[in-house]
């Protein structure tokens, strides 16, 4: 998905590290930060445009469900980011939505998790999405929805609609633990930086 300026893409996480690496790098990008026990990168891009903050990249390594995040921003991504996935190849969003939406299935929560990464803003299809998980009978499916809907709020820095569906899901919650989730993920909504900065 993508809107002005800002992509997100997914990799199978089968794909050698070697191999995404040596893509990133030889699309023009170089290693500005490093968060190892996160297995988070930050690359910029080498030549961006004159006055303007330099093209970025964003590696996140998710081994629990299988996939590496990449969000990109900045004009010349287009031009950068497609020979990328050309050599690494990307997890069609399609697929993931179809495990989604099967909700109670054995993937939906993983599925739902990685989408919240590529949440760039929220729209009426995505507050369903996550209202069928937040509704869902099973209570680990609710738990996993919730911490869902944080981080696709603060993909998207957008605290709504995912606060609205929170409280919603909070005022139909019974079990005591996730009532505490419930309201440890509004409090974390509530102290959301505000937008304008892409997050590293």
């Amino acid at each position: 998905m993508h809107d002005v300026e800002r992509w997100a893409y997914v990799i199978d996480g089968s794909v050698p590290k070697e191999t995404w690496t040596a893509a990133v790098l030889d699309a023009g990008y170089r290693v500005a930060e490093e968060d190892a026990p996160a297995k988070v990168m930050r690359y910029e891009a080498a030549h961006s445009s004159e006055g303007s903050p330099p093209d970025t990249l964003v590696t996140l390594e998710r081994q629990d469900l299988g996939v590496v995040i990449l969000q990109a921003y900045g004009p010349t991504t287009v031009d950068r980011l497609g020979p990328v996935l050309e050599r690494t190849g990307f997890v069609p969003q399609s697929r993931l939505l179809g495990e989604a939406y099967a909700v109670g299935g054995p993937t939906a929560s993983h599925a739902l998790t990685t989408l919240a990464h590529m949440v760039v803003a929220w729209d009426e299809d995505w507050a369903d999405l996550f209202l069928l998980h937040l509704a869902s009978p099973d209570p680990v499916a609710r738990h996993d929805a919730t911490l869902s809907a944080v981080v696709a709020a603060f993909s998207a820095r957008q605290p709504e609609p995912a606060r609205s569906l929170l409280q919603e899901a909070l005022r139909r919650e019974s079990f005591p633990m996730l009532k505490d989730t419930l309201l440890e993920a509004l409090q974390a909504l509530e102290e959301m930086p505000q937008a304008g900065v892409p997050a590293a």
